[in-house]
């Protein structure tokens, strides 16, 4: 999926939901080659916050309720929606 910016620009990354994979392109001018990234999970822009949630988080709370320990970790670049991701907005559903 190619998708325009604000800015207008392209973005570089692909992300193949169905193998957990990150792919990085080259940009227009050229650059490294592609790059593949694997990783237990994967979230595109168009990813629901729900979705997230139920398929990350929703596993990991029922241990704690079942006894288990579970960690929630989120690190990223600042301004990138950690926060919002972990807590969402008060006043609507997410």
């Amino acid at each position: 999926m190619l998708l325009k910016f604000c800015l207008g620009c392209n973005s570089i990354c692909d992300i193949d939901k169905p193998t957990n994979q990150v792919i990085v392109r080259p940009n227009e001018e050229g650059g490294p080659d592609e790059k593949i990234f694997a990783y237990d999970s994967v979230y595109g822009v168009e990813s629901k916050q729900q979705e997230v949630y139920d398929e990350t988080a929703f596993p990991l709370v029922e241990s704690v309720i079942g006894g288990y320990n579970g960690t929630i970790f989120a690190y990223g670049q600042t301004g990138c929606g950690k926060t919002h991701t972990m807590v969402g907005l008060k006043d609507k559903e997410n």
